[in-house]
């Protein structure tokens, strides 16, 4: 069952304390899925599985690169919040709206790019789960 819900930003009336403290909860989150890939990995490579599964090293070889491809936008993420983060402070110099906006719409854009990545990462990770559990050998 999926749902599709509308990237809805609140952004605009946040404090600097709100907006750092929700790219650090991002970040944290990052990395934390970022061990998760590099477990997924570990267990696509392991040798676990049925040998008379139909297409099996073509479907792991799939899943190998999708988890890489997926671990480098996460790390290009956590690089890009991670700068973010440190350039929150430089809200407060903002001295005119045009400057306001311009930080929230980044902060909005990058939000908006790492909630899709985690949506993008867990129905892959609900791939490889429904996949291993047909494949591995009980």
């Amino acid at each position: 069952m999926k749902t599709h819900l509308k990237y809805t930003s609140f952004n605009q009336e946040k404090s600097i304390e709100e907006l750092q403290y929700n790219m650090l909860f991002q970040l944290d989150k990052l990395q934390f899925l970022k061990e998760e890939l590099f477990f997924l990995q570990f267990l696509i490579s392991s040798d676990i599985y049925s040998s008379k599964v139909m297409n099996l090293f073509e479907n792991l070889e799939h899943f190998k690169k999708e988890i890489n491809k997926q671990l480098k936008t996460c790390e290009k993420l956590i690089i890009d919040l991670s700068f973010h983060v440190n350039k929150i402070t430089d809200k407060v110099e903002c001295n005119d709206i045009a400057c306001d906006n311009y930080f929230i719409n980044t902060h909005t854009s990058l939000e908006q790019t790492t909630i899709k990545y985690f949506n993008q990462v867990s129905q892959l990770k609900l791939e490889i789960y429904n996949y291993l559990q047909s494949v591995i050998n009980s």
